[in-house]
């Protein structure tokens, strides 16, 4: 019995010096996966304010494109009335024109009349008269002269009257016109108002647009380096443990057959387990709330000690299917919903960094909370859920040998005791 003691202390120390290096190098690798996340996280949201931005000063830019277009319209609507006003009052000083010199025409012939009956020696319609040879010539002479009177003036006087029509209706185009003009003036002010401001929403725009870009360029970046960091930690465990798998298998082969198993699976039977007459709703009275009720049985502690390192979260026995809820309040920031290794037993799965299907949320404080090995989830990358809000399913994918729930807790990047949440479970 010495011997096996021994012999199984031998082993203990031989697993726990082959781990403790490698653990180190995986401890590194994910803090610097944590950090990588969290930065993922307020890359995300930062891209999400822009994009908001970028949307509502797009929204203001068209606004004011269509009012700059609108105003412009009504400039060339003004133009085209100015033109026609023009026009009109082309044609009115035209014909202004025209009484004035049929005037000047009139006054040239009277003028021209008088000045034939001068020259005549007939100075006066008296004399006319009075040359009449008898009184038919007298009355014809009379009529003559005073038709030749009131010939031209009615015809001066109607030539004035149509001047004053005319010239009265030429002012008042002039005064149209200059109304037109000045509601042009007030129009390209506006215009020129209106364009300043689109051009300064137009800056403002690409600025946040360029913010957007950074962001966009920061979080592929990081998403960049993260997908060429989760193979490099996989591959760490998975060297890790098959260090330790053989290195036991030398030991195991120097002792009786009657030396224990020792179970360091991350699965729904083994481990640690104690389970609770839990009610169906457990609060922490801090606002979280247990993740998925009716299952209380603990198969797997925190800091518990793996075949690679030390468990991480606390697993949760639940048959496949079982519904899933937030622990409390929060945004999906990542999902995994394609892993197939929906069976209990599969065993060494590394799809999604070997949480299987999972959902990771982040909450206020600097906490986030994972729930792993689902076997299908709810929730979407970007969506804010609540707490006691349905998220996904148990069940036994990724690194998994039973159907269960692994729940995560970490504080600022940093894995925590999960369990620490719920004070009064037990």
């Amino acid at each position: 019995m010495k011997k096996l003691l021994s012999a199984c202390l031998a082993l203990i120390m031989i697993l726990g010096g082959a781990v403790s290096t490698a653990a180190a190098t995986i401890s590194e690798l994910e803090a610097r996966q944590a950090e990588l996340e969290s930065q993922q996280a307020e890359y995300q949201a930062k891209l999400n304010k822009s994009n908001s931005a970028v949307a509502e000063k797009q929204e203001e830019v068209d606004a004011l494109v269509g009012q700059v277009e609108s105003v412009t319209a009504e400039i060339q609507v003004c133009y085209q009335k100015i033109s026609i006003y023009d026009k009109n009052i082309a044609e009115k000083q035209k014909a202004i024109d025209e009484a004035n010199a049929e005037i000047d025409s009139n006054m040239n012939t009277l003028r021209q009349r008088i000045k034939t009956i001068y020259i005549s020696g007939d100075v006066s319609a008296l004399e006319i008269v009075m040359g009449a040879k008898d009184f038919t010539d007298f009355l014809d002479k009379l009529q003559l002269v005073q038709y030749v009177s009131e010939h031209d003036a009615e015809l001066i006087n109607g030539i004035k009257k149509k001047l004053e029509t005319i010239s009265e209706e030429k002012k008042a185009l002039e005064a149209d016109k200059a109304k037109l003009e000045e509601e042009h003036t007030t129009l390209t002010t506006k215009q020129d108002e209106l364009t300043k401001l689109l051009d300064e929403n137009k800056e403002t725009l690409a600025s946040l647009q360029s913010e957007a870009n950074d962001a966009q360029m920061k979080l592929e970046l990081s998403e960049e380096e993260l997908s060429k960091l989760k193979p490099e930690i996989q591959e760490l465990i998975r060297q890790s443990q098959a260090a330790a798998a053989s290195q036991q298998a030398a030991a195991s082969s120097s002792t009786s057959n009657d030396e224990e198993n020792i179970d360091y699976s991350d699965n729904g039977s083994g481990g640690s387990s104690y389970s609770s007459d839990a009610p169906s709703h457990i609060d922490s009275g801090d606002g979280w709330t247990w993740p998925i009720p009716g299952c209380y049985t603990i198969t797997g502690g925190y800091g518990e000690g793996r075949s690679y390192e030390s468990h991480g979260g606390t697993d949760i026995a639940a048959s496949i299917g079982t519904p899933i809820y937030a622990a409390n309040s929060g945004t999906v920031l990542y999902t995994s919903n394609d892993c197939t290794h929906s069976s209990a037993g599969v065993g060494g799965c590394n799809h999604g960094g070997g949480y299987g299907n999972h959902v990771w949320i982040q909450h206020d404080n600097g906490y986030q909370t994972i729930y792993g090995h689902m076997i299908s989830t709810a929730v979407s990358p970007g969506e804010y859920v609540s707490k006691g809000q349905l998220i996904g399913y148990s069940g036994s994918t990724g690194w998994s040998t039973g159907p269960h729930l692994h729940f995560e807790l970490r504080i600022n990047g940093v894995r925590s005791n999960p369990m620490a949440l719920f004070p009064s479970f037990g």
